[in-house]
């Protein structure tokens, strides 16, 4: 063998071993969950449908879901859809629990290079005609650009988001309860 070819070989033996700054065995993920409470007047059946693909269309600017599978129903177990976010990064949702019966859905969403988010919604009741929602976020970056956007995840970020959804959702229940009238 030729020094130049025992050099190549351990070059690549160690290149297996030590693996350069920058590379995906370099990588250690950040990861952060978050908890936001919020509550609503209404019926369970209405709030509980506000966190279902479909039913955020009524709440949510620029939500446009595309399933993908299966396309013949609202919502099932094992759904499939796409989004894009308000950077017009597509999002890739899985349904990974729908339990109507209990008021739970939990998605799973990877924008890939970015992050895998974690969501369940849990509702509650919360006395006569009011319903108690529970969001449960995971994050873990996937690049070190998710991770900064992990990191900057802070509580109250996190709080600041819910009470945009808060707002958001109870100014369409308003207006539901508006033309109910």
């Amino acid at each position: 063998m030729t020094t130049q070819v025992l050099v190549a070989l351990a070059a690549a033996v160690l290149g297996a071993a030590v693996a350069p700054e920058g590379s995906p065995e370099q990588f250690t993920a950040a990861a952060i969950t978050r908890t936001g409470h919020l509550e609503f007047e209404g019926a369970m059946a209405t709030i509980f449908d506000l966190f279902t693909p479909q039913g955020e269309r009524h709440w949510a600017k620029g939500w446009d879901p595309e399933v993908l599978y299966p396309r013949d129903r609202d919502i099932s177990e094992g759904m499939v859809f796409r989004t894009r976010d308000h950077g017009d990064m597509v999002l890739t949702w899985t349904v990974v629990r729908y339990d109507p019966t209990h008021h739970l859905v939990a998605y799973n969403v990877v924008a890939p290079d970015f992050v895998v988010r974690n969501i369940e919604v849990r509702c509650r009741p919360a006395g006569a005609g009011r319903v108690e929602v529970e969001v449960t976020d995971s994050y873990v970056g996937l690049s070190r650009h998710g991770n900064l956007f992990v990191e900057q995840l802070t509580e109250a970020n996190y709080a600041a988001k819910m009470g945009h959804w808060k707002e958001a959702i109870g100014a369409y229940l308003v207006g539901v309860a508006k033309s109910a009238h």
